[in-house]
C-alpha cells in the first residue's frame, strides 16, 4: 500500500500545456524522506508532468492518514 499526500502547488512553465496552477491527491509508493520531503514531492509531481522540479512551486502539502 501507498503513501497518500494531498499537493497544491503550481506548474510554472511556459513550454507545455500544463503550466497553471494544480492541487489533489499523490500516491507514491513509499514514504516521502524527512527533511527533503518537499524537493522530493517536487520531483515526483515534475516528472507525472514531464517537467524539471525546479518548474514546480508547491504552496501546500500534507500526509494523508
Amino acid at each position: 500500500m501507498g503513501s497518500k499526500y494531498y499537493a497544491h502547488f503550481i506548474a510554472d512553465s511556459q513550454h507545455v500545456a500544463q503550466a497553471g496552477e494544480w492541487s489533489g491527491v499523490v500516491e507514491l509508493t513509499r514514504p516521502l524522506r524527512q527533511r527533503a520531503e518537499e524537493y522530493e514531492l517536487s520531483e515526483v509531481l515534475a516528472g507525472s508532468m514531464e517537467l524539471e522540479a525546479e518548474e514546480i512551486r508547491i504552496l501546500d502539502w500534507s500526509p494523508l492518514h
